[in-house]
């Protein structure tokens, strides 16, 4: 390994070279199983905003802006698409009638679901060139790390 792939001022040790080339190559998996997220119909946003609500839970528009690391009126129009579309519900707090929760559909989840079948499954013919040993390996190392 080389400190080429490191950013200027980071120490060149094993550590950081190795946290560097996880770095991009977890980019680089997560950019290429993504690529069958076009055939959902929805952009990479509206996805992510899906994949939070359907993975943690509902969540207000400020706790979803949060997350995303954008403002809350680009999470509102979003939202506002998502629930024309029949992908998100909107309700009230009970306690405090100005907070709105919005919450994934079934019809956001099943969605979700096949976009996160078919990412395995982009990853699963990478992990089908490696050798039993290398997958035995890969799954302890996932293991040491996870």
């Amino acid at each position: 390994m080389s400190n080429l792939n490191l950013p200027e001022g980071v120490a060149d040790t094993l550590e950081n070279q190795l946290a560097s080339a996880l770095h991009s190559l977890s980019i680089h998996i997560l950019r290429d199983a993504r690529k069958n997220d076009v055939t959902s119909g929805l952009t990479p946003e509206r996805l992510s905003i899906l994949s939070i609500l359907v993975y943690t839970g509902s969540k207000t528009v400020n706790q979803l802006a949060s997350m995303e690391q954008v403002s809350a009126p680009a999470i509102t129009r979003i939202v506002k698409s998502l629930e024309k579309e029949g992908y998100v519900i909107k309700a009230k707090s009970r306690a405090d009638q100005r907070v709105v929760f919005v919450s994934a559909t079934r019809k956001s989840i099943v969605l979700i679901e096949q976009t996160r079948s078919q990412r395995i499954e982009r990853i699963v013919s990478k992990v089908r060139e490696l050798s039993s040993e290398q997958q035995t390996q890969l799954h302890a190392l996932l293991n040491l790390l996870g």
